[in-house]
């Protein structure tokens, strides 16, 4: 008995070892190809991914707000209020209709750092509607 309750808790073990390397998910040092962002007044959740440089993102974005958001991915920082001078440092921007789910892609910024994304709908920014995307390689 006492060596079958030896194994059984190596195996239990084990499988527990197994299941918590597998839920890692989206915080690997490499990065994820898919990331999701659920907008509302006036934030992103989450606010922060991690994808790798140079690489295809699948993108969800999911607005549960009761306006238009979007999803604007900056070469620098941007100095509120978003303007049209800010236009040529935007890498990809997607909108997206109050209550509804889209799926967009854009290639992830081949330089390794830290990238601002905003909402550049008037007063959304303002009032903290923004994140950071790390480019890792």
């Amino acid at each position: 008995m006492g060596k079958k309750f030896g194994i059984l808790a190596i195996l239990v073990l084990l499988g527990s070892l197994f299941v918590a390397a597998c839920s890692s998910g989206g915080s690997s040092s490499s990065g994820s190809t898919s990331i999701q962002a659920t907008m509302s007044e006036f934030s992103y959740t989450p606010n922060t991914w991690t994808v790798p440089a140079g690489q295809k993102i699948t993108l969800t974005l999911v607005n549960k707000g009761t306006v238009e958001h979007d999803w604007v991915l900056m070469k620098e920082p941007v100095t509120p209020p978003f303007s049209s001078a800010n236009q040529p440092n935007v890498i990809f921007s997607a909108k997206i209709a109050a209550g509804a789910t889209n799926v967009v892609s854009f290639t992830a910024p081949s330089a390794a750092g830290e990238y601002e994304v905003v909402c550049d709908v008037p007063g959304h920014l303002e009032a903290g509607m923004s994140g950071k995307l790390t480019v890792v390689q």
